[in-house]
């Protein structure tokens, strides 16, 4: 099996664009697309592709011709709404991929096998820019203590990094407003990046959270973006400079 860990080169990018949920937001994916440079930058997605917005189809057939295209130049993460059975059981709820799909494509089970599990099976779980930052969905926990740990990681750690939120204070408990993950404060945040020699994490999984613009937590160690205007925001693309925890910046893009 393939390591679900994507390691970034800081050498071979002039800048990381990073895109956070789209669920279905077609619009907001193509217009992003025209302010990322795939011939210099590495484009990375940072999962839910679909559900709650109409366009779930369009978008995930649209990052999967990109990964086809510039594989040296995309990587795409799983979310939690990308989290399936082996038969296309979704391990989440609602799931309005399932109707949208099979009123699209005549079946869901044939859509599920020809094109979903194929486009799920190349996504990775989290991606790591040495001594600068971790790229995951949801968060993290203390389920991880090194990069190793994200290679072929335990089910509960997958759970973990796919659902967890960041909350006020130290500490960690079970996330029960989702079900799953945990919620987890600063302490845990500092030992993970500390474990993982970088300086912060990105995530996205809280879209309401960045509506308009970057939300950073835990003393600048977590930060959590937004590409979708699903929930009314206004969606960006966030750019990390691959050689620097300095320069970050970001660009509302206007569907």
């Amino acid at each position: 099996m393939k390591s679900l860990l994507a390691i970034i080169e800081p050498k071979k990018f002039s800048r990381v664009s990073v895109v956070g949920d789209l669920h279905g937001d077609y619009r907001t994916l193509t217009a992003l697309l025209e302010v990322v440079n795939l011939g210099t930058d590495l484009l990375v997605f940072l999962g839910d592709y679909a559900d709650r917005g109409p366009d779930g189809v369009e978008v995930i057939r649209t990052v999967a011709t990109l990964q086809q295209k510039h594989p040296k130049n995309v990587v795409a993460l799983m979310g939690n709404h990308e989290d399936f059975s082996e038969l296309g059981e979704p391990q989440f709820n609602p799931c309005t991929l399932i109707e949208e799909a099979s009123a699209k494509t005549g079946s869901w089970g044939n859509y599920f096998t020809g094109e979903l599990k194929p486009f799920i099976d190349t996504l990775y779980i989290a991606a790591l820019i040495p001594d600068n930052a971790l790229l995951v969905h949801g968060g993290v926990s203390t389920k991880l203590t090194g990069s190793d740990d994200l290679k072929m990681p335990s089910e509960e750690l997958r759970l973990d990094l796919l659902w967890s939120d960041p909350t006020n204070g130290d500490g960690e408990d079970p996330n029960y407003a989702r079900g799953a993950g945990v919620e987890f404060g600063s302490d845990v945040s500092a030992s993970v990046c500390k474990s993982l020699g970088v300086a912060r994490i990105i995530r996205s999984h809280q879209p309401q959270l960045a509506a308009a613009k970057p939300y950073v937590s835990h003393g600048g160690r977590v930060v959590t973006v937004n590409a979708t205007s699903v929930y009314g925001g206004a969606p960006f693309v966030y750019f990390i400079d691959p050689k620097s925890t300095e320069k970050d910046s970001y660009q509302n893009v206007k569907r």
